[in-house]
């Protein structure tokens, strides 16, 4: 087939140098195609088509007008496409929808350090959920004496981590990051709450003096162990060059 051809009525696609016939094609479209594009799902073209074009097919999933600059209709977010592949409707125009990609986070209003506080003293009373928003499980918390302690522990260990949310769903606000942040506070203070006692938190962090200071005291009688594992789950600590800790959200 030469460009200038057009393909049957209805057929399966194609790009020809032609204008597009009335009603478009099945699933390809007629003219010319975008830079770098060609046949397939959706249509490109456009001028009114002249004297003796070809019949028109039954439009499939394209439309007709021309590309926007650098080829698409609308274009999928950055960083991926719509839901289920593709452009809502099977072609077309597609506007533009908001969206989160690839490690863009909303931030919640609620602090992870205030949380985390609040959830190391009063979590038995459900402070820290009636603090995130999420008043019956703070309600169900303060019944149950924090979950007959079971619950507490596991919700100072989720904030330690940065792994809880607010009652949206967001993420917990966290102090601005210093210096080049290399070693994770999910890391530290998970050593910090279950081997601080022997410094494995200090020498996580490559504070070796600090860390055999800690191991030979029992974690300084276990005020220190508690001292650490309270500054490396608000996000305060810092390794042995300064930096922050790097969250993982």
């Amino acid at each position: 087939m030469s460009s200038g051809d057009y393909p049957p009525a209805g057929g399966g696609g194609g790009w020809g140098g032609g204008p597009p016939p009335p009603g478009g094609g099945g699933g390809g479209g007629w003219g010319a195609p975008p830079p770098g594009g060609g046949g397939g799902g959706g249509g490109w073209g456009a001028p009114p088509p002249p004297p003796g074009g070809p019949p028109g097919g039954g439009g499939g999933g394209g439309g007709w007008g021309a590309p926007p600059p650098g080829g698409g209709w609308g274009g999928p977010p950055p960083g991926g496409g719509y839901p289920g592949g593709g452009y809502p409707g099977g072609g077309g125009y597609a506007p533009m929808v908001p969206t989160y990609p690839g490690g863009m986070v909303q931030y919640s209003s609620k602090d992870q350090g205030t949380a985390f506080i609040l959830s190391w003293f009063l979590g038995s009373m459900g402070v820290d959920r009636f603090f995130l928003g999420q008043t019956g499980l703070g309600i169900a918390k303060l019944l149950t004496c924090g979950g007959f302690g079971i619950w507490h522990t596991i919700d100072v260990i989720l904030l330690g981590i940065g792994a809880l949310k607010d009652e949206n769903g967001m993420t917990l606000q966290r102090e601005p990051a210093v210096g080049n942040p290399t070693r994770s506070q999910s890391t530290a203070f998970l050593l910090s709450y279950f081997a601080g006692f022997v410094g494995a938190d200090r020498f996580y962090l490559g504070q070796t003096g600090l860390g055999i200071a800690k191991l030979l005291t029992c974690g300084g009688f276990f005020i220190w162990w508690m001292i650490d594992a309270i500054l490396i789950g608000m996000g305060k600590m810092r390794d042995n060059e300064g930096n922050s800790l790097k969250y993982e959200n």
